[in-house]
């Protein structure tokens, strides 16, 4: 992964455990060597890119945690973010559902923005060896490290990036049980803030949508499903971004009815916006390919352009009710 235009500023860790009675919070800041440096940055650029981010906003009124963001200096990092965990850590400590964690607050510079981040990073277990002496024998073992932290290749299952300007904000969030209602507690207790859904949130109610109204409605027809993904690339192709209202009018062509029907139910599954961007990664994972699989067990890729091509995939319904697919032009069949 390339780093460029991102600079660190500051960085400091807490301590969070809900094990402990009390947060275990650092006087200094992190020194910033060239290691560390590049794990922090790798997990920045990471989130930038990962398609669970959320949009959200401050809401109205008495927030403590935008007060101390809006007033903060280079000068008051380390107090600041020591109240910034004790807050979080009274949340933790009575909420028994989530997970302790060492909390990275930092201030970067990324693009020409500033960005206050705080990166919860949760406990993981990893194993380690270790060597002791026993009666004079070298005695080698392998122990359980319930404190490790995700590496710089993996996913963070927790974060929440502030522009400093605009104070817009981005986090990375999970559910967990608190009173026995499963919220997203770092928006509704600990920001208080009002987040959208992330754009692998709503493609995927749109995929599940689309299928299951175009299979309801259609009796099964696979193909159809195939015309509903197409119709999504030639909107990200045209647009960069998908739009709901052509995609429906390229799928339903005439039918004014089956079209309205299917944005009501779209908006009803908590689909607001119907036109909205998506990233490179979520535009390769979802809609560059139609997958198809028979029940005899074949499984079939089939490049979302090639729907519709009868030069180049043809479905055929035999008289006796099977299928037939029959795919053209094909110069060289490999195994993989």
């Amino acid at each position: 992964m390339e780093i460029k235009d991102l600079e660190i500023n500051k960085m400091i860790v807490h301590i969070l455990d809900n094990n402990l009675e009390i947060p275990v919070l650092s006087e200094v800041e992190h020194p910033l060597d060239d290691d560390i440096e590049e794990f922090l940055e790798k997990h920045i650029l990471r989130v930038f890119t990962d398609g669970s981010l959320r949009p959200a906003r401050f809401n109205d009124g008495e927030n403590i945690i935008k007060d101390i963001i809006v007033n903060h200096n280079l000068n008051t990092f380390v107090e600041d973010t020591k109240r910034l965990s004790e807050i979080l850590f009274d949340i933790i400590k009575i909420n028994v559902d989530i997970p302790p964690a060492d909390v990275i607050f930092s201030i970067f510079t990324y693009e020409d923005r500033r960005y206050f981040s705080i990166f919860k990073m949760n406990y993981r277990n990893s194993y380690i060896h270790n060597v002791d002496q026993i009666e004079e024998k070298v005695v080698n073992s392998i122990v359980k490290q319930r404190t490790s932290l995700p590496n710089e290749n993996q996913k963070i299952d927790e974060c929440i990036l502030i522009d400093l300007t605009t104070l817009d904000i981005k986090l990375i969030e999970k559910e967990y049980e608190i009173n026995g209602e499963k919220i997203y507690y770092l928006s509704r207790l600990f920001l208080k803030c009002n987040s959208k859904r992330s754009e692998k949130e709503k493609v995927k109610i749109l995929n599940k949508t689309t299928k299951n109204f175009l299979e309801n409605n259609y009796e099964g027809d696979f193909v159809k499903v195939g015309q509903a993904k197409k119709a999504v690339a030639k909107s990200l192709e045209e647009n960069d971004r998908i739009d709901i209202e052509s995609v429906a009018k390229d799928v339903f062509k005439s039918d004014l009815d089956m079209k309205k029907e299917y944005m009501s139910i779209i908006e009803k599954e908590g689909l607001d916006e119907t036109n909205f961007e998506v990233s490179e990664k979520i535009k390769r994972q979802n809609f560059r390919k139609q997958k198809i699989v028979t029940d005899t067990g074949i499984e079939i890729k089939v490049p979302i352009e090639f729907f519709d091509d009868k030069e180049r995939i043809e479905f055929v319904n035999n008289t006796d009710g099977t299928i037939s697919i029959v795919l053209k032009q094909i110069g060289n069949v490999k195994n993989k």
